[in-house]
């Protein structure tokens, strides 16, 4: 009987040390498993500014797409700015992975800056409707020639590409650090124009048409260029860049993108009644350095 007790005294040992070492193996196996990896957004630059909704719903996507592959992750915003100082936080590397969404620009890439080789918006906001001052209403719907339009004043915000493209095609622009102050600078006949993409004014218009008296958009044109923009972040992110890159063309070519932007702007692009409009063409410059076919993810109004 003794011998039958001894037994199962040490069989009993074994199995406590087994579940032991389960246990202990588990706890060891969690504590190694990866991080997730951390990256950063940008934020609304203001409480009316509804255009970071598509950039970050897209971002959360592409990252959704590539969780197989590289693993969990977790999105932060960053604090309230402009773009280009949000394009000289990414370079520095004030926070993790910090994707900034922007369009092209040659000299970014000598800045210490990279992008995801993919065209977030899909170029829609290469289409622009100007928001114009109460003086130079009358006369912007009755413009026939780009000439004429050239004779209006354009105000844009520091560091976005137009403020380039519309100078390289002879336009005077006015320059204006702060994203609400532009509305309210049109309105008061500060300049005669405030141009958006078709992806944005509607948005724009609705939240703030009765707050601001005089701001109006013109019905008669639009403004035309390439305008490809992308994700971008400081060099020394790479590995980051690329599973963006990746996860926005598995998210294209599986339709999930599409219907992601359709759900953002398809209103929109109802609402700017593009057919009815006048269509002015505009070179974009310092686009060159791109490395991959673009345009062909591009929106077309004939097709789309």
């Amino acid at each position: 009987m003794s011998k039958f007790f001894a037994r199962l005294f040490f069989r009993g040992k074994r199995l406590a040390l087994f579940c032991f070492f389960c246990i202990h193996a588990s706890h060891v196996a969690a504590s190694e498993s990866p991080a997730p990896v951390v990256l950063t957004h940008t934020s609304a630059e203001s409480a009316a500014d509804t255009r970071q909704l598509y950039n970050i719903a897209a971002l959360r996507l592409a990252l959704e797409k590539t969780r197989a592959e590289y693993g969990d992750y977790r999105l932060q915003p960053a604090p309230r700015m402009n773009t280009a100082r949000a394009l000289e936080e990414a370079r520095r590397g004030t926070y993790p992975n910090f994707m900034v969404m922007t369009s092209f620009q040659n000299h970014l890439l000598d800045a210490g800056l990279d992008y995801a080789r993919f065209p977030v918006d899909l170029g829609i906001t290469g289409f622009r409707i100007c928001f114009v001052s109460p003086t130079a209403k009358t006369a912007a719907s009755q413009a026939k020639t780009l000439d004429e339009i050239r004779h209006f004043s354009v105000g844009q915000g520091v560091g976005w590409a137009d403020v380039a493209i519309l100078r390289h095609n002879q336009f005077k622009v006015v320059t204006v650090p702060v994203y609400e102050d532009l509305f309210l600078r049109v309105a008061a006949n500060n300049f005669d124009l405030f141009c958006r993409g078709i992806n944005e004014l509607e948005a724009e218009y609705d939240k703030r048409r009765t707050a601001i008296p005089g701001l109006d958009y013109d019905r008669s044109f639009v403004l035309s260029y390439p305008l490809p923009r992308f994700f971008f972040s400081g060099k020394g992110n790479g590995k980051a860049l690329e599973r963006v890159g990746k996860g926005l063309q598995m998210a294209y070519k599986d339709g999930s993108l599409r219907k992601l932007w359709r759900e953002h702007y398809q209103h929109a692009i109802n609402f700017s009644k593009l057919k009815q409009r006048k269509i002015f063409q505009l070179e974009t410059p310092n686009i060159d350095r791109i490395d991959f076919d673009y345009r062909k993810y591009f929106f077309d109004p004939r097709r789309d």
